[in-house]
């Protein structure tokens, strides 16, 4: 499986409620898109500056987080794919300069505008019905001949 470095403010930036998120609270913005990307294997996601101005990489949300410190977030992605092997991600940006960066250094690279169109799923859109009660469960059980612990 392929790692996902994904330049956060390219993607922010493409998707509508992030960017207008980002407008009032950057910081909200960042952390609504963590969570969206929560739960998510091999996955990096990389931004400019940080707090306190120094370079940070940590788990958060499952996900892996990096802070470019007083560096760019494109560095820094860079970097990773020079000792990571550019054969072990996709890159998730439509910066330009960036992109063709990463492509020269052989790594694939995706849309941030189509990777914002999939971040929202289903699981974060609101249920029709309540979970099934505990009766629903056992009939349906027994409907399709399924025993406990099965």
């Amino acid at each position: 499986m392929n790692w996902l470095l994904i330049d956060g403010s390219n993607v922010v930036h493409q998707d509508a409620e992030l960017r207008r998120l980002a407008g009032i609270d950057p910081e909200r913005a960042r952390a609504e898109l963590e969570r969206l990307l929560g739960g998510r294997h091999q996955t990096m996601v990389f931004w400019d500056g940080g707090p306190g101005g120094e370079v940070r990489s940590f788990m958060r949300k499952g996900i892996r987080v990096d802070y470019s410190g007083p560096g760019e977030a494109d560095e820094r992605i860079v970097a990773w794919l020079k000792h990571h092997g550019p054969k072990s991600a996709v890159v998730i940006s439509d910066d330009g300069p960036l992109t063709r960066r990463c492509r020269t250094l052989g790594a694939r690279i995706a849309s941030a505008r189509g990777f914002a169109a999939g971040l929202r799923t289903t699981r974060d859109a609101p249920y029709d019905r309540p979970p099934p009660t505990p009766a629903e469960v056992e009939f349906w059980m027994r409907e399709f001949q399924v025993k406990p612990g099965e």
